[in-house]
């Protein structure tokens, strides 16, 4: 339970800020694009809730492709409104994307009094309670704009699905879940759906089960593509494994989608630490429509692991605090109360990162 503590804290680093701010942080929303939100479930009595953005006035021939983003926030803070998403959401529109932006249930979120918001099943482990109740989420929202394609002029065989640290396991769990038959994928999506696309910034699938310690595909799954520090010390780039849970980075995935002849396109920041969360974001928009453009759309089957070298890569602690002040500083906090990273120390990790896979 300890190091599920450790991972959620760390987490924290990844994007969202505090939810007692959103008031003011929406009021600094700009956008070119129109939008407008919709109750898309409701669970436990309470509505969620999704940003859509479009160009209402733009003509397609056809159906317009759909890119789904979850916030981070290790499962315990955020929100779907984001103003550093913003500009990113106006570009895709421009080039006829609908982008939507998703709340979904916080599994590790505790009130004023330190008791946990949502108590799992008895028996259920929280951390993948956590992951599987927004994996559920996603599902929700994807069946909604299913049944809402013909309002919104959007072909629901195109919709890629995005996310940031826990937005971005939730969205990896949540392909692969529909890839191997898992129970959640059969219960809440047409059971020939699959995904266009995922793109994780910073994400890895993690499962607790004891036998849970590979991955098995027993359907193709959609093409990735990933962004992560080679040296992130809280989402796996590789392979995790403890007691408690089993990670499996981009680079172990990777591996598998080659042998399985599946286009993907990992960008690996040489050095860089758990701040590829958000890099994509701001930095990483050509690459972004590579994968849109040509793997996604064109049906491109291209494999791509290219690395990123600096002298100085960004770090958590030389980025973070530029995009959202004190961020950075109070996960430290966090950490000197016990949390930390993935192993305990709060530190990052100082031996030599996996290197790019020849191809």
């Amino acid at each position: 339970m300890k190091k599920l503590l450790i991972l959620g804290a760390s987490l924290i680093l990844a994007l969202s800020f505090n939810a007692n701010a959103q008031p003011p942080q929406q009021a600094q929303i700009v956008s070119k694009a129109d939008m407008n939100t919709v109750e898309f479930v409701v669970r436990d009595g309470k509505p969620i809730l999704m940003d859509i953005y479009q160009f209402k006035e733009q003509k397609t021939e056809s159906g317009r492709p759909v890119f789904i983003y979850a916030f981070g926030g290790a499962w315990a803070m955020g929100s779907r409104v984001d103003a550093l998403c913003n500009p990113l959401y106006d570009h895709l529109c421009e080039k006829g994307w609908v982008c939507v932006s998703i709340d979904y249930r916080l599994g590790s979120a505790r009130g004023r009094d330190g008791q946990p918001l949502i108590t799992p099943p008895e028996g259920y482990n929280p951390f993948q309670y956590s992951i599987d109740i927004g994996v559920e989420d996603i599902y929700a929202a994807t069946v909604w704009l299913i049944d809402h394609a013909d309002e919104y002029n959007i072909d629901p065989t195109k919709i890629v699905i995005s996310g940031s640290s826990a937005g971005a396991i939730n969205s990896m769990n949540a392909e692969y879940y529909i890839c191997s038959g898992h129970r959640i994928a059969k219960e809440n999506l047409p059971a020939d759906f699959n995904y266009a696309g995922v793109i994780p910034m910073a994400g890895a699938v993690y499962l607790t089960g004891e036998n849970d310690t590979q991955l098995r595909w027993d359907k193709t799954p959609c093409p990735m593509c990933f962004f992560h520090g080679s040296t992130d010390p809280t989402v796996t780039f590789d392979v995790e494994n403890n007691p408690n849970r089993h990670g499996f980075g981009p680079n172990y995935i990777s591996k598998q989608l080659y042998a399985m002849d599946v286009p993907y396109m990992l960008y690996e920041y040489f050095g860089g630490d758990h701040v590829m969360a958000l890099l994509p974001l701001k930095w990483f928009w050509n690459e972004i429509d590579s994968f849109l453009d040509r793997i996604v759309l064109d049906g491109q089957n291209i494999k791509v692991h290219a690395v990123e070298r600096s002298p100085k890569p960004r770090t958590n602690e030389n980025f973070l605090d530029s995009v959202r002040p004190g961020q950075f500083q109070a996960v430290n906090r966090m950490r000197g109360q016990g949390g930390g990273a993935p192993g305990g120390q709060g530190v990052r990790p100082q031996g030599a990162p996996q290197g790019a896979p020849q191809r």
